[in-house]
């Protein structure tokens, strides 16, 4: 086992297990197992009645966020997903929560330079404008905004910039986010990339961004629909994406 030297990040999962799943820690390591890796990757797990309970082990380098490994402690909840394999944050269980709330204080405790955040937290800023914005998570996990939720609570959270917006919890379907849509704000930025005008990049499809659309469409032989459609999004991005990236 490689033991970690110093513990400065931790990182909040679920593990994207369906409803009902309650096999506990031998269980996820019988997945990981079997995807090749010598254990189960989080250093811990907290199942669904609330209980918790190590996983690979409390100082062991883990393999839960590429990366990272080396300097955080990774700590999942069992769900995730609901029956229709969709990241929903409704399956994580209220016990789960406070236990996840408890664990991540006395950890705090063991580990005085910890700071915290989720999985998605991490994902690369594709767009290089210093936020982690949810069209560049590399995935849903864990299913909602970890450093709020922390800030909140008293503890410590990693100085990670995101789009912290108000979570609807809705009956069978995935977090809702509240707003303007960043994704919008992204397509945005890429019109003024072609040297469209617009007006302000604010996430919201005005009359100025959608006469910047029809003028791109326009340009580029495309039905003038005035909207980020599938097609539009598509050649946007193959343009001007290629462009930024030369």
């Amino acid at each position: 086992m490689t033991v970690r030297k110093r513990t400065t990040l931790g990182v909040v999962h679920v593990t994207a297990t369906p409803p009902g799943w309650d096999k506990g820690a031998a269980g996820i390591r019988a997945i990981h197992k079997a995807k090749g890796w010598s254990d189960i990757g989080y250093n811990e797990l907290i199942n669904p009645g609330g209980r918790a309970e190590m996983g690979r082990g409390k100082m062991a380098v883990g393999a839960h966020v590429a990366g990272f490994n080396s300097i955080a402690y990774g700590l999942a909840m069992v769900g995730g997903v609901n029956a229709g394999n969709r990241p929903d944050f409704n399956t994580i269980k209220d016990a789960e929560l406070a236990t996840l709330e408890r664990r991540m204080g006395e950890l705090t405790n063991d580990f005085p330079d910890i700071e915290w955040c989720g999985h998605r937290d991490l994902s690369p800023d594709k767009n290089g404008n210093g936020v982690i914005e949810p069209f560049e998570h590399i995935k849903a996990c864990p299913c909602f905004d970890v450093i709020p939720w922390a800030k909140e609570r008293g503890l410590p959270v990693a100085d990670i910039k995101g789009t912290w917006k108000t979570i609807i919890l809705e009956p069978d379907s995935a977090p809702v986010l509240e707003g303007p849509d960043t994704r919008t704000a992204y397509l945005q930025r890429l019109l003024t990339r072609g040297g469209y005008v617009l007006g302000p990049i604010d996430g919201i499809a005005g009359k100025k961004t959608r006469a910047a659309i029809c003028a791109f469409q326009l340009a580029s032989g495309l039905a003038q629909s005035g909207e980020f459609d599938p097609v539009t999004v598509a050649r946007l991005r193959a343009i001007f994406e290629a462009k930024a990236a030369a």
